[in-house]
């Protein structure tokens, strides 16, 4: 009996509550709708944060790139330009050298005949430089050559200093050869790779005594040492297996130090831990700083072998290429003087580069030689315990 008067009070009470309930539920959908879209909100808003957290990132990683690759560029220039200067100062061909700025005056002049920098409308000028060629040669050529000769004079000694000198050089070689243990080779290139494979040796050896005697601080300053040490011995190691056994190719590979900062760095750790250090280590470490005294004084005798034979070269190239430079300037000279005309002054346009490239040869040879002889006197000037910059190259 529903819907009429007579209904029962409880049952409406009952059906209000279910309308009620079914409210509070469309207002709970309504409000998992409004959590859900702000959700979607939320994901759409974090997965845009991530994109473009993402592009910034590629962005910076781009720009790294970038900055890697030109520092790249700048250290592989860097290096390009220090191995040109190296080949021009030290490591290339003196008669090469000579050659190509020889080649590069005739080319300048060449040019600027060509493009009229150098009218030769009359011959009376080719004459005036052409007597001051050739006697600025005989000047060169003479002065040069007697330096030279006076330098070299040094050498000559009386049989008491020679054989003073001789047994100094033969206490040196035994002292080598006691702690190398074989007999060391007569040549300048053997010899100094015997030299470093013991400083090679004894460096390695103090970093195994090392390991477990001594604290982590010290084993760490006394590793880095002997690393450098170590590093710098194979690198020379490997430059003389593939060198030729002439004295300049040996020197050239002692040109970068003579050690001192290293030997100051082994004197300031046993100054410092030599409580610490056992006397094994303390001797070894002493051992160490003779061998590298060793390789400079070796590095110093060889320096002197090498100056007597780069000046005595330098002497006779001078003298086989100034003599025919001086015959053909004077026979040039003739030609440009002589009343009726000559094939001389008939191709002059052509003969003058070619006249003073010839001209110029003495003092291309004596240029090419004398920049390698300076570098390599400056940057062996100091002798342990001392160094300059030029020689921490």
């Amino acid at each position: 009996m529903s819907g009429g008067p007579g209904s029962d009070p409880t049952s409406e009470e009952a059906a209000d509550e279910e309308s009620g309930v079914g409210g509070e539920g469309s207002e709970s959908g309504g409000e998992k709708s409004g959590v859900g879209g702000a959700s979607a909100v939320e994901d759409q808003s974090g997965a845009s944060s991530v994109k473009d957290g993402l592009a910034v990132e590629s962005g910076q990683s781009s720009d790294d790139g970038d900055h890697e690759e030109s520092a790249s560029q700048m250290a592989d220039l860097s290096e390009k330009t220090t191995d040109l200067r190296e080949w021009f100062l030290l490591d290339g061909n003196r008669l090469g050298i000579a050659a190509i700025l020889l080649v590069a005056l005739v080319g300048l002049l060449g040019v600027a005949e060509r493009v009229g920098w150098i009218p030769m409308a009359d011959s009376q000028p080719m004459f005036y430089v052409l007597s001051s060629l050739i006697s600025g040669n005989l000047t060169l050529i003479t002065v040069v050559v007697s330096i030279n000769q006076l330098l070299l004079s040094r050498e000559m000694s009386s049989p008491g200093e020679l054989e003073s000198q001789i047994q100094n050089v033969i206490e040196y070689r035994e002292d080598v050869e006691g702690h190398a243990g074989e007999i060391a080779p007569v040549k300048p290139l053997g010899f100094l790779e015997l030299l470093f494979s013991n400083t090679r040796q004894e460096a390695q050896r103090i970093g195994g005594m090392t390991f477990g005697a001594v604290g982590e601080e010290i084993r760490g300053e006394v590793d880095d040492t002997v690393e450098a040490l170590t590093e710098h011995a194979d690198h020379v190691e490997e430059i003389l297996d593939a060198s030729d056994a002439n004295t300049f190719r040996v020197l050239s590979v002692t040109l970068t130090t003579n050690y001192a900062q290293q030997i100051n760095e082994i004197r300031r750790i046993r100054a410092i831990h030599g409580e610490e250090l056992p006397e094994t280590v303390m001797d070894a470490l002493d051992n160490l700083i003779e061998h590298l005294q060793k390789v400079d004084i070796a590095r110093q005798y060889f320096k002197s072998l090498y100056l007597q034979e780069e000046l005595s070269s330098l002497s006779r190239v001078l003298l086989y290429a100034g003599f025919p430079a001086e015959a053909f300037l004077v026979l040039m000279l003739l030609g440009f003087t002589a009343e009726e005309p000559t094939a001389v002054t008939q191709h002059s346009s052509l003969l003058i580069p070619v006249i003073v490239g010839i001209a110029f040869t003495p003092l291309a040879l004596l240029f090419a030689f004398i920049v390698r002889i300076a570098t390599v006197t400056e940057r062996t000037a100091a002798t342990i315990p001392f160094t300059t910059p030029k020689q921490e190259q």
